[in-house]
């Protein structure tokens, strides 16, 4: 059994419970895979706004940690070192937030491809071969993205508005 999440109005919810209901994530990046013209009415808000829910939750649990529960911060913790950050990520509750952390973050990652594709008129065979990436390794998608965009946009930048 593991402990309840200690989140005010959320008593009785184990880190479990809640570590299931991370995968409405996977409602954004199916957003972000559609094509630009079968994406619903303010689709980019809807990603926004599910990206902004996992940020709450990301706030709650970490200022709980930080300063209310006792030892989920081990002693010798910090960003200032390898070894504090290896420390850090000791504890359950600083691993789940910083989980949902990254599907925050790798969420608005795949938002900005989206967006930046359709403003760029980058194909978007070129979005599906990257969310993916982005979804499960953030920075290395839109890395991804921004070199496949360069490529694609360098012969035409200065003669179109293509990119």
């Amino acid at each position: 059994a593991h402990d309840a999440m200690p989140i005010p109005g959320l008593s009785g919810i184990t880190d479990e419970d809640l570590f299931v209901t991370l995968n409405l994530c996977l409602c954004g990046w199916a957003i972000l895979a559609l094509p630009p013209s079968w994406r619903p009415a303010r689709w980019d808000s809807s990603v926004l706004a599910l990206s902004a829910a996992f940020a709450s939750l990301y706030t709650a649990t970490l200022v709980h940690a930080v300063f209310f529960e006792r030892g989920a911060v081990p002693e010798g913790s910090g960003f200032g070192s390898l070894d504090g950050v290896v420390n850090l990520f000791k504890s359950r509750t600083v691993v789940f937030s910083g989980w949902v952390h990254y599907i925050s973050l790798d969420l608005l990652a795949g938002l900005y491809i989206a967006k930046d594709a359709e403003r760029a008129r980058v194909p978007h065979l070129v979005v599906l071969v990257c969310l993916p990436l982005t979804l499960f390794a953030g920075p290395s998608g839109l890395l991804l993205y921004l070199t496949i965009k360069t490529v694609l946009c360098w012969p035409t930048q200065r003669k179109t508005k293509r990119c």
